[in-house]
């Protein structure tokens, strides 16, 4: 490829794409060449492209692989197992937006393509790129004998963090499209934890969507538990627990709830040692380039001391875009890999087993 900028087309051009992804991409053109959008939205679509002044615009991603001239792709849509695998088949590199899929099977189909094609397979998980995060990481890593891990996540609507921004919408998706596409969305979800009481399914699509940023945070600075020692789920989805056993008698408590009525992003790592504690908080990823903050608390001989510390304002999305570039370009292994999302999904149904229902 070259001196060349690597030529990405997005498969959905929504929220993500338009607060985030674009932005940013648009930011590099030494990097990237924004080559090709698609959606099932046409007024969408065309609206986007021509605020970035891409004439390359589609509807059926399909043709987007067929007809556009890209070296990667990047999966924005609500779910992304079967574009992620077209593109690997088609010998696309692929970025793949959070969650990797719904089920293990998609899991598996995925990795196979990837295998197959020999092209990058990343998974957008910006918190792992994220320099106060990596920051926090490194001081838990150094501490000795933790016992307990808490991470919890609560959070009120996204709408209203998103209100300062110019986000085009146009509903204009045929009808029976829409239907067609819930319709798979739901067989999807029943493919990985059975038929199950709404609650339930509701608890599993707030995993995808919210809880597997946690999961791969906790990967990333512990590995994954040994098992799911209990679940609990209520308030009809909208709340629930885990803890997950790790070795050396170390237990995490997950827990996370919507707040409906508030603005409101509460989503916080701390880990405790007997002679130490390191928070990890983490701000809004719709307040752009603000920090993650890691704080911790010890003792100096006598002395009870705090410290907190600010690593970087740079924004966590675009860093992990420099990455996927490096992955490609340079022939790096992704920090997020593909072949790493098969257990975290898996550790997510683990948990939903775990609840008593």
């Amino acid at each position: 490829m070259g001196n060349k900028p690597v030529r990405i087309g997005l498969i959905g051009t929504g929220m993500v794409a338009q607060v985030m992804h674009l932005p940013h991409l648009s930011e590099m053109p030494q990097l990237f060449e924004i080559a090709a959008l698609c959606d099932l939205s046409p007024g969408t679509v065309q609206a986007v492209g021509a605020k970035y002044g891409i004439r390359h615009t589609f509807s059926d991603y399909r043709e987007m692989l067929e007809r556009a001239d890209v070296d990667a792709v990047m999966v924005l849509t609500q779910d992304h197992a079967q574009p992620a695998t077209d593109a690997l088949r088609a010998g696309k590199h692929v970025f793949i937006e959070k969650p990797m899929c719904n089920n293990l099977d998609e899991a598996d189909e995925i990795l196979d393509a990837q295998a197959q094609s020999g092209c990058v397979a990343m998974l957008g998980h910006h918190k792992c790129y994220d320099p106060g995060y990596v920051a926090g990481r490194k001081r838990i890593q150094q501490m000795q004998d933790p016992s307990l891990i808490r991470l919890y996540d609560i959070n009120g609507p996204n709408a209203l963090f998103l209100e300062h921004y110019d986000i085009v919408r146009v509903d204009d998706v045929d009808a029976a499209e829409k239907d067609r596409m819930q319709r798979l969305n739901q067989e999807s979800l029943q493919r990985a934890i059975g038929a199950q009481p709404e609650a339930v399914m509701r608890a599993y699509g707030k995993m995808l969507g919210l809880s597997i940023h946690d999961i791969y945070i906790l990967d990333a600075a512990f590995g994954l538990p040994e098992r799911v020692v209990s679940t609990e789920i209520w308030n009809g989805g909208g709340a629930f627990v885990s803890i997950l056993a790790y070795p050396n008698n170390l237990r995490c408590i997950l827990d996370t709830a919507s707040v409906r009525g508030l603005r409101v992003f509460d989503e916080t790592m701390t880990v405790y040692a007997p002679d130490s504690i390191v928070s990890i908080r983490f701000p809004s990823p719709f307040l752009k380039n603000a920090a993650t903050v890691v704080e911790e608390w010890s003792m100096d001989g006598s002395h009870f001391r705090e410290s907190t510390t600010t690593a970087s304002y740079e924004e966590a999305f675009k860093l992990e875009l420099v990455h996927f570039h490096d992955c490609i370009v340079n022939g790096k292994t992704p920090r997020t890999p593909a072949a790493g999302g098969r257990a975290q999904i898996a550790l997510l149904i683990d948990m939903i087993r775990a609840y008593p229902a």
